[in-house]
């Protein structure tokens, strides 16, 4: 079935992917794109509308109406800013403006008209301000009642707005309109930023795409944001694709309003979480989850055009942690009992387990993560997150009792860091509740380990791997005493210099020291130590028991090192698990950390294997 589409949009970069996307997909007929302002004023939208088409060139065009020039009421604020004074992020001189192709006049009408022709069958994309949408309805409003539905880019939920703390742009730019519109009556999905953040096209993606006219406009054109935000949200697209296939989101029945009047709300898009039966009835579904992964494999072969990614090879499951990370960033780290001030907080994704398993999928193996989260918000983000790295949680649980875990940084100038973790469900993760995902230990070529769940369920998980003739790769961080015996279930020993004096009693300072240390705990029975030493590079020891070797450090500018241990612990384990030479894949472990570094945050400094090889 072929669903007739009209598209109200201010052409705008994110907008621009969304209308190729449209554009480009059989299952959705764009008949009509009407034209507000929002991301850039409307005439510069109504042009940018126009060369997109000329660019696409579908086999039918779609009319292109001008619509509203300003808000309901109040003034006009564009984001120029992020979209470049030309809506396409600097690009619009690439893609003229066609002649003989103009705009008509009268967008609102040309939406009416649309309704009133297809009614029931109908759909209205909207994802820009909803001022064209509202005065519609204020225009015809029995003819509107019969849309069939209106799908909408905005707000946020549970997560913070993009232009203040509360609001989301195109609920802000005009929330006068957005109220109108949710209390119309109208079978409304919403599209939240809940989820578009969720759905990224990264720098690297962009790289990958095909030589083909359409994924190098998209490539031009996504390019700046995507370097500035490290990875251009697919707001509008996503909104695209739930009209295509409305299984790639998961919605919820939610009862919303918009916040017209407050000085710090304005804009705010209010959901009703109450338990059923307390709150007002439903006004609109709204999208809480996402397969960001089908998503993206939709726009790669719609409009992106890349070549499919590498098949992974190797098998790494992972039982550990999944925090939220809260950093600061400040001049110097902070001496005891002493206050400093720092820049603004970030909040990222972390925790050592989770980190490791996304390191191992960006290298190239099949990952399987078996974690602990609560039940609470940063474990939604986390496990959409999840999906769109490809890596299968199916053995992770929640724990209704507990927070996820979170983890607070402090970073200094140098790139050096702090950090102290509340362990939240992590503390709860048991032997018990790690039998119900032993199929994921059984089944797996490596497992990985660290200590930010209990020691007791991080031995049972390397006693049911060693009788299943798993290799296990353990990460004793943060460090701490092991009981009698662990070491001997160990088969490659991952640490630095504070876990390795923890553990050997040898003060690690120099190269000597380090290749004692490693001499010191291959004696307690483990068959590989290898001793990250940061900048100065690695030393390790193989199952020969010769003396230890030494990877040189590589030179880099160290901006952050949160994560470069997990990211060497991934890499290595996906090495191991496809079969690589131990020197080997300590060098490719080397390599990525290294390459972390230069970047902040844990899981966004994770490289992908395709990066390294340039």
């Amino acid at each position: 079935m072929v669903t007739p589409v009209a598209i109200d949009t201010d052409p705008g970069v994110d907008d621009a992917i969304a209308l190729m996307l449209a554009m480009r997909s059989p299952e959705l007929r764009v008949e009509l794109l009407t034209t507000v302002a929002g991301n850039v004023p409307v005439a510069v939208g109504t042009r940018n509308a126009r060369r997109l088409v000329a660019l696409v060139n579908p086999k039918r065009w779609p009319t292109v109406a001008t619509g509203a020039a300003r808000p309901l009421t109040g003034k006009l604020e564009t984001a120029t800013h992020v979209h470049n004074r030309d809506g396409l992020g600097g690009n619009a001189r690439r893609f003229p403006v066609p002649r003989g192709f103009e705009a008509e006049k009268d967008g609102v009408g040309k939406l009416i008209r649309f309704t009133r022709e297809h009614g029931g069958e109908g759909v209205i994309i909207a994802v820009g301000p909803l001022t064209n949408i509202a005065r519609a309805l204020q225009r015809a409003p029995d003819v509107m009642a019969t849309l069939g539905r209106l799908i909408i880019m905005g707000g946020a939920v549970r997560v913070p707005g993009n232009v203040t703390p509360a609001a989301e742009f195109n609920i802000y730019v005009d929330p006068e309109a957005a109220e109108v519109v949710f209390e119309a009556g109208l079978a409304i999905t919403l599209i939240p930023l809940d989820v578009t953040r969720q759905v990224r096209l990264t720098t690297d993606r962009l790289s990958r795409v095909g030589r083909q006219k359409l994924a190098g406009a998209a490539r031009h054109i996504a390019a700046e944001g995507a370097a500035k935000f490290d990875g251009m949200a697919m707001h509008d697209s996503l909104a695209v694709a739930a009209a295509i296939d409305a299984s790639i989101v998961g919605a919820e029945a939610l009862s919303v309003k918009v916040e017209t009047q407050g000085a710090e709300t304005r804009g705010m898009t209010l959901a009703d979480l109450r338990d059923v039966g307390i709150g007002p009835e439903p006004n609109m579904q709204v999208a809480t989850s996402v397969n960001a992964q089908a998503m993206l494999e939709l726009l790669e072969r719609r409009v992106l055009g890349g070549a499919p990614a590498a098949p992974k090879t190797g098998h790494v499951t992972v039982v550990g942690s999944a925090n939220i990370d809260l950093s600061i960033a400040v001049a110097e780290l902070p001496r005891a009992g002493e206050t400093v001030l720092g820049k603004n907080l970030v909040q990222a994704l972390g925790g050592k387990g989770a980190n490791q398993a996304v390191a191992a999928s960006r290298a190239g193996a099949n990952v399987n993560l078996v974690a602990r989260f609560g039940d609470d918000s940063f474990a939604d983000e986390w496990q959409q997150f999840l999906v769109t790295e490809g890596i299968d949680d199916a053995g992770s649980t929640r724990d209704a009792s507990a927070r996820t875990g979170v983890a607070t940084i402090t970073i200094s100038a140098q790139g050096e860091n702090q950090i102290a973790v509340a362990s939240g469900a992590n503390a709860k993760f048991s032997s018990a509740v790690l039998k119900q995902a032993l199929g994921d230990v059984a089944a797996a070529d490596v497992l990985v380990t660290q200590l930010e769940i209990p020691v007791t369920t991080v031995k049972f998980a390397h006693q049911k791997a060693r009788k299943h003739g798993v290799l296990t790769v353990h990460n004793p961080a943060p460090a701490q005493p092991l009981p009698a015996g662990f070491l001997k279930l160990v088969d490659v020993l991952v640490c630095n210099e504070v876990e390795a004096e923890m553990l050997s009693a040898v003060a690690v300072h120099t190269l000597a020291d380090a290749r004692r240390a490693v001499a010191a705990l291959q004696a307690q029975g483990v068959a590989v130590v290898v001793l990250t030493l940061g900048a100065r590079g690695v030393v390790y020891s193989d199952a020969s028991g010769r003396r230890a070797k030494a990877i040189a450090g590589l030179k880099v500018k160290a901006i952050d090192t949160t994560g470069a241990g997990d990211t060497f612990v991934g890499y290595l384990a996906t090495g191991l698990a496809q079969g690589l030479a131990l020197e080997t894949a300590l060098a490719l472990a080397n390599k990525a950390a290294a390459k972390s570094v230069t970047k902040r945050g844990a899981v966004p400094s994770i490289p992908l294997l395709a990066t390294l090889r340039r």
